[in-house]
């Protein structure tokens, strides 16, 4: 084996290297290195920055080859195994990636930067209690990690520590007042404890967020930021997910009475059920529309112009309304004895929050309600190929998912359910601003709409929240569902 220590013709090559590094000069770094692995096979120090650069240039299978070699030649360099763990990490291998990134906290306890990604790795796994010691440790040794004070904010809102998440992301924007993640995730904390105005205020900083989640471009008109709107035509961009988009479109009539003309843009699974809302003139899946429009506004902006508290919500029960004739036919369809109960028990795939929120539970887990007398359960949840639907749940069940098409269709199923069980998802929106009783299971550490303890919500008049009390623990709240069902009869 080669000298891992460098000699000083080499250093003054590697720092030659550094230099190209800095620069982002990586082709002429890799070619500089491939070099010197040829006067120098196997040295630690020319394979770890190649690494590094062949990661840079997306060549992972040869960067964790020479990583790999770094780490064999010269086992005690913390700062190898840190970034081999970070690339076992990308590459989705966790437990070797944990194994380095332990490894490196153990060869450098004063490395902050490895007491982060280590923190960083559990929180991934959602690992919480072992990824909040890990940002102390790195922010006491590194106070101005920006990063550290944001995951560590993200994991005290996931144990509903949420004036605390609320200090750490402020410190956070204290150190960089311009990172639009930090402001965003002050604004869901602020909003979770009902701070409404200043939320709604932080909340438009996710427009500066890398990728917005806005479905269509905004148009080249004025946005809206209260101008009177009579005799005017104002454009709703839709935004988020489906279930923001169903929650905010409830504002429609409150402009309408205002004297606008309402037009409304949203993904094309929405437009059918929107289309009845009282106060909505078009609703379409494009921003192509035959009319002049005088301005625009994004749809969750619009709590911050009409000045929206949890006092102010517009709440009219059964906002939206399903289509008559499906109604009808589903009326006839699921005529007979027993309550009707819908089941929802799973969201998207790989939501964003899933990690630190975990919503979803299993089928089996709402079992109990099975045990209940003169219950029908009805499935409504929709198939996807990465959550096949159980063939055997061990109750009887019936899956209406071939039937829910799109959430016109959903509401009209919905309409005829005498009750909806459902998880944090679209379809707990759904049925609240259809007016249906809908029961909603929250995770530990909700959403920001849902608050942090109460058994009822400002945005829907007919929901009841069933609250974990322990992480990833759906036996209490679905008990206390059970239990509730049971009073009902």
């Amino acid at each position: 084996m080669s000298e891992t220590s460098p000699t000083q013709e080499l250093r003054a090559a590697l720092a030659e290297v550094a230099g190209l590094i800095d620069q982002q000069r990586w082709h002429e770094a890799k070619t500089r290195l491939l070099a010197l692995k040829q006067q120098h096979p196997g040295h630690p120090h020319v394979l770890h920055l190649l690494g590094v650069v062949r990661q840079e240039l997306g060549d992972r299978l040869g960067a964790l080859e020479a990583l790999s070699q770094a780490v064999t030649a010269a086992p005690d360099q913390a700062g190898f195994q840190l970034d081999l763990g970070l690339l076992l990490k990308k590459k989705g291998a966790r437990l070797p990636a944990l194994e380095r990134l332990q490894e490196a906290v153990r060869l450098d306890p004063d490395h902050a930067n490895a007491h982060f990604h280590l923190g960083d790795l559990w929180m991934d796994q959602g690992e919480v209690e072992k990824a909040i010691p890990c940002f102390h440790k790195a922010l006491a040794l590194k106070p101005e990690l920006v990063a550290a004070h944001i995951n560590l904010g993200l994991c005290q809102k996931s144990q509903n520590q949420t004036a605390a998440a609320l200090a750490s992301f402020q410190e956070a924007i204290r150190l960089q007042p311009d990172h639009a993640q930090a402001h965003v995730n002050l604004a869901m904390a602020q909003l979770m404890l009902e701070h409404y105005p200043e939320g709604w205020q932080e909340y438009e900083w996710r427009f500066k967020l890398d990728q917005a989640s806005l479905p269509f471009p905004p148009p080249p008109l004025p946005r809206w930021q209260g101008e009177p709107l009579s005799g005017k035509t104002l454009l709703l961009l839709g935004e988020q997910g489906f279930g923001d988009m169903i929650q905010f479109i409830r504002f429609v009539p409150s402009l309408a009475a205002l004297g606008a003309r309402v037009l409304v843009a949203v993904p094309t699974p929405l437009v059918t059920l929107f289309r009845p809302l009282p106060g909505l003139a078009v609703v379409q899946d494009h921003l192509n529309f035959s009319e002049p429009v005088h301005y625009y506004i994004p749809l969750l902006s619009l709590p911050l112009v009409l000045g929206t508290t949890p006092q102010t919500i517009p709440t009219p029960e059964g906002y939206l309304t399903p289509e008559a004739e499906p109604v009808a036919l589903w009326r006839t369809r699921l005529a007979g004895e027993g309550r009707k109960v819908g089941l929802i028990w799973s969201g998207k795939p790989l939501h964003a929050n899933d990690p630190l929120r975990r919503r979803s539970c299993t089928l089996r887990d709402l079992a109990p309600l099975a045990r209940l007398p003169g219950i029908r359960l009805f499935g409504l949840q929709k198939e996807h190929p990465d959550q096949p639907i159980p063939e055997d749940p061990g109750f009887p069940i019936h899956s209406l998912a071939p039937h829910l098409t799109d959430f016109a269709a959903t509401a009209a199923i919905m309409s005829q359910m005498d009750r909806i069980i459902t998880i944090d998802t679209a379809a707990a929106h759904l049925a609240g601003a259809l007016g249906r009783p809908v029961w909603t299971l929250l995770p530990r550490a909700p959403d920001w709409r849902w608050g942090q303890h109460l058994p009822t919500t400002p945005w829907y008049t007919t929901m009841r929240l069933f609250r974990q009390t322990v992480t990833n623990g759906w036996e209490e709240p679905i008990h206390a569902m059970v239990q509730a069902m049971e009073h009902d009869a």
